[in-house]
């Protein structure tokens, strides 16, 4: 019986630090809108302009087209908004299957400033960040 009760501790020991780690994984993820979610840790002002540069990750809800025959569960992109003009850039989105796995990478370090557009996850996070 002392046998079972010390193999079923050394199980439940080796499994505690993976949860924990998902657990803090999970936590740095706070969620704008349904679908996505901000990197708080990851925020940081700029030094050139009145913005932010931070890391958006959006889940999948049917806007991505399969790449190289693999299903893209979410997508992860650095962003940069321009609080005075009210703008946003995309530098660098990577897709990701459903394991976490890396699918395809596009950076982009030609992009321009668009409009930032009322209603989605940027425009949330432009009113957490910019003072009006």
């Amino acid at each position: 019986m002392k046998k079972y009760v010390l193999i079923f501790l050394i199980i439940l020991l080796t499994f505690i630090p993976a949860g924990s780690e998902q657990t803090d994984e999970a936590s740095r993820w706070t969620k704008v809108t349904e679908y996505n979610y901000v990197d708080t840790d990851g925020i940081m002002g700029l030094e050139d302009i009145y913005g932010f540069s931070f890391l958006l990750k959006s889940y999948n809800k049917g806007q991505y087209e399969p790449v190289n025959g693999k299903f893209i569960s979410y997508t992860i992109g650095q962003y940069i908004i321009d609080c005075q003009k009210h703008t946003y850039k995309i530098g660098v989105m990577d897709s990701y299957d459903k394991n976490d796995n890396f699918i395809n990478g596009d950076y982009n370090k030609y992009a321009t400033f668009q409009p930032i557009i009322q209603g989605t996850a940027v425009s949330e996070i432009s009113k957490m960040l910019c003072r009006k």
